[in-house]
């Protein structure tokens, strides 16, 4: 395993299961390394996951079945598509859906950036297993309704 990829050594004793869900967590990732930990991960946690490696991929599976999924994770920096641009799409599929940016950028730019772009946590790489296993249960115990979802995600230069 490279530096980037976290550790999946647990830091503390395991929480209880997490609560049925209304649906599965997408994640986007180009890196197979993260794809493996993130695969890896959700397993553990006992939640439903699919994986997939870009951006359109992603809207694929969210154009097919847009309410089988309660959350997504992406990467930013990926080929084709950034993660900013999929959130941006997505948010015109799916105002309600909860987003976590998942990057390096997030240790480069910091969580705020992407905050106010409409996700409800920007993680960085790497990333410690009680902090990630928070986010995602966060903001799977979130719930946006439509109306009070955040706008378009934009994608401003860095």
């Amino acid at each position: 395993m490279n530096s980037a990829t976290p550790s999946l050594a647990p830091t503390s004793l395991l929480p209880p299961p997490a609560p049925s869900l209304p649906g599965r967590t997408l994640v986007v990732d180009d890196n197979e390394s993260i794809r493996a930990f993130l695969r890896h991960f959700f397993k553990l946690e006992n939640l439903p996951v699919e994986i997939v490696a870009s951006g359109p991929a992603a809207l694929e599976r969210l154009r097919a079945a847009p309410k089988d999924f309660a959350l997504m994770i992406t990467d930013c920096e990926m080929p084709g598509m950034t993660g900013l641009e999929l959130a941006r799409q997505v948010r015109a599929l799916r105002a309600d859906l909860p987003m976590i940016l998942f990057s390096t950028s997030v240790s480069v730019h910091g969580p705020e950036r992407f905050l106010t772009l409409g996700f409800v946590e920007a993680l960085p790489k790497p990333v410690g297993i009680d902090k990630l296993r928070a986010a995602v249960r966060n903001a799977l115990a979130r719930e946006l309704p439509p109306a009070a979802a955040p706008g378009p995600v934009s994608v401003a230069p860095a």
